[in-house]
């Protein structure tokens, strides 16, 4: 879906001209307050409605997967920086002698196990 820009009418067919008031208990509203500061939405009335027609980011789990996700995709990028290094220094045609070859295979083993590690959070395995 396309944003309006502020200021800017909406065309017909997206106006939201019903409107739906619903009660709730102060523990109610208490729960509903925390989940929205974690979806990290600003109005209550945008995030019950994306939560009730399963659009947008509602979900307070969802916004704790992005922050892991960012931290991981952090870490992901370094292990592909260091396999970017090795690919570099073997396609200038380095050659490696047996203790190179030694040392790339432990390289290249500790980077597997990060990938693997890295895999295995993401969707909520233990490591």
């Amino acid at each position: 879906m396309t944003r309006i820009k502020r200021g800017t009418a909406l065309p017909p067919e997206r106006r939201r001209t019903r409107q739906i008031v619903v009660r709730v208990n102060a523990a109610e509203h208490a729960e509903l307050t925390r989940r929205l500061a974690v979806s990290g939405r600003r109005r209550l009335a945008t995030y019950i409605r994306c939560a009730a027609l399963g659009t947008g980011h509602a979900e307070p789990a969802r916004a704790g997967l992005r922050a892991l996700h960012a931290r991981m995709y952090g870490e992901l990028a370094r292990t592909a920086a260091n396999l970017n290094q090795i690919a570099h220094h073997l396609n200038e045609g380095h050659i490696l002698g047996a203790t190179g070859t030694e040392e790339l295979a432990c390289v290249v083993d500790d980077l597997y196990q990060e990938v693997r590690v890295l895999r295995r959070a993401l969707v909520g395995a233990e490591a």
